[in-house]
């Protein structure tokens, strides 16, 4: 399953746009550090101060259309394949990478999957 990661910059749905979630830490690396600046691989660029929220893509995860709102069938079938505990897991690490890319900056260029486990040993 491919993960994905929702980075809010406005209040118009226009402003809300879907990471893969191996790039959750530059997300998050981004949002620590207002004066710092981010590319994603689909060539979104980001400012850090214009990250206004960081979470869970549940539809963009699920493969469902953006404007799709969520209901409570949704939320069980997403609890049962355990997505919502899997994303969770995704944005924890993330920030945890996020934290020690100021000391180590080229860890951003890794997907998170790899930071994590380099961070690890």
């Amino acid at each position: 399953m491919n993960f994905k990661i929702k980075i809010v910059l406005g209040f118009r749905p226009d402003q809300k746009h879907s990471i893969d979630a191996e790039e959750a830490h530059k997300a998050y690396y981004a949002f620590m550090n207002p004066d710092k600046r981010v590319v994603f691989k689909d060539g979104l660029a980001v400012r850090g101060e214009d990250i206004r929220g960081i979470e869970p893509d549940y539809q963009g995860t699920m493969g469902w259309n953006t404007t799709h709102q969520l209901d409570d069938d949704d939320m069980n079938e997403i609890h049962k394949k355990g997505i919502d505990r899997k994303l969770r897991e995704v944005i924890s690490n993330a920030l945890g990478v996020a934290q020690l890319a100021n000391s180590n900056p080229e860890i951003l260029q890794l997907p998170l999957q790899e930071a994590t486990q380099k961070l690890l040993t």
